[in-house]
């Protein structure tokens, strides 16, 4: 009997090895997937390449909407590619940039998937990872079909968990709760158990798995057949072979083809290329646009430590058109509001108390009072007083 059962795996491997000899010429294998004009399903690509709650947010999937459902496709494609992990190192050496890194905004992860789980429920829908880090990895958990690239890594990113400094263990608790709570909405979009989405946002749980027949049943405890998590500031790494290995993903896919082919789609043809561009484009706008509003800012700053003498007024009226373009900057990108207030601590609110006290300058200065020397200053450079 068992020299039958390894007759039968030496055959099989032997055939396996000349069908493979055949199919596979130059690199492509003979029943590659087409791309085709018009035939086929249509496929949408959604691409979300960059960084967190900047090139990646809620608002521009939501502006979107009838747009997609115009395109009618029969599968959408969501290509992720988001990481920090990989140049922290880099970045501690001196080199990069920290605010390139991803932040964690738990309002506008629900919103992302919500787009997609509500308005677009009826259009069958993939995720596949290149590279995820952190809030990319809790997002791209949130889809219950997911492929990762041989390379890909579901990283997590040591998020802040200032609830610790609490000494009240009560309150603590509370607050770590809800400061969680977006992890089990996320996790049942996607059909999956909160505790592996948890364990990617919060460092003190830890996270074993438990095979139930062929599936694993995730659980924030050490009991399981497998500890991904140790839990106390650990935080899971999974490549893309584990992952596979445990039911997280369903496999690896190196290209677009390859997940096509394993949805079964051998013939398929694109729809929505204006969405995909534009999505695409919106990484270079608002980058773009942030250079502006640092020269904004900047200009506006200097023209407050300019406002003295007779020229406080000339200098007032130039501060305040700078800082009044830069708020309808920021309220029209999301991208740049994010960035400038990460980067110099500005929002919109900071912004209309600066205008306010300039006018209130120029409307004192218009009547005949002396007003106080110099502009509002900035964050820069600590323009005028």
């Amino acid at each position: 009997m068992r020299n039958t059962y390894f007759q039968s795996i030496v055959l099989f491997t032997i055939a396996f090895i000349v069908n493979a000899s055949f199919a596979f010429q130059d690199g492509v294998w003979s029943d590659s997937v087409i791309e085709t004009d018009d035939d086929g399903p249509g496929v949408l690509i959604i691409p979300m390449h960059g960084q967190m709650h900047t090139d990646i947010h809620h608002e521009l999937y939501e502006d979107m909407v009838d747009r997609i459902k115009e395109a009618d496709p029969d599968l959408i494609l969501i290509e992720l590619l988001s990481r920090d992990f990989k140049n922290k190192f880099h970045t501690l050496m001196g080199f990069g940039d920290r605010i390139e890194f991803n932040t964690y905004n738990a309002e506008d992860l629900v919103e992302i998937r919500k787009v997609f789980y509500t308005p677009l429920a009826e259009y069958p829908q993939v995720v596949w990872v290149e590279d995820s880090a952190g809030a990319s990895t809790v997002l791209a958990l949130s889809w219950p079909t997911l492929y990762m690239a041989d390379d890909a890594y579901l990283h997590s990113t040591y998020l802040s968990s200032d609830f610790n400094n609490i000494n009240a263990e009560d309150t603590r608790g509370k607050i770590r709760e809800f400061r969680m709570i977006h992890t089990k909405t996320l996790a049942e979009y996607a059909g999956r158990e909160e505790a592996l989405l948890r364990a990617f946002a919060d460092p003190d749980v830890p996270l074993s798995g438990s095979w139930v027949g062929k599936d694993v049943v995730w659980a924030d405890n050490l009991e399981g057949d497998l500890v991904l998590d140790q839990g106390v500031d650990y935080m899971p790494h999974l490549s893309s072979t584990i992952a596979a290995e445990v039911g997280i993903s369903k496999g690896n896919a190196n290209t677009r083809n390859d997940v096509l082919l394993s949805e079964g789609i051998r013939v398929y043809h694109l729809v929505g290329e204006d969405i995909t561009q534009e999505l695409t484009a919106h990484s270079i706008k608002w980058r773009k646009d942030f250079i502006k509003a640092e020269k904004m800012l900047r200009d506006g700053e200097k023209y407050g430590g300019w406002a003295r003498g007779e020229d406080t007024a000339r200098y007032l009226r130039q501060q305040l058109g700078e800082y009044q373009r830069l708020l309808k900057l920021l309220q029209k990108s999301n991208a740049v509001a994010a960035r400038i207030g990460r980067k110099y601590r500005v929002n919109e609110q900071t912004l209309k108390q600066w205008i306010e006290e300039i006018e209130e300058q120029l409307e004192q200065l218009k009547n005949g009072g002396g007003g106080r020397g110099g502009g509002r200053g900035g964050p820069i450079g600590g323009g005028g007083g």
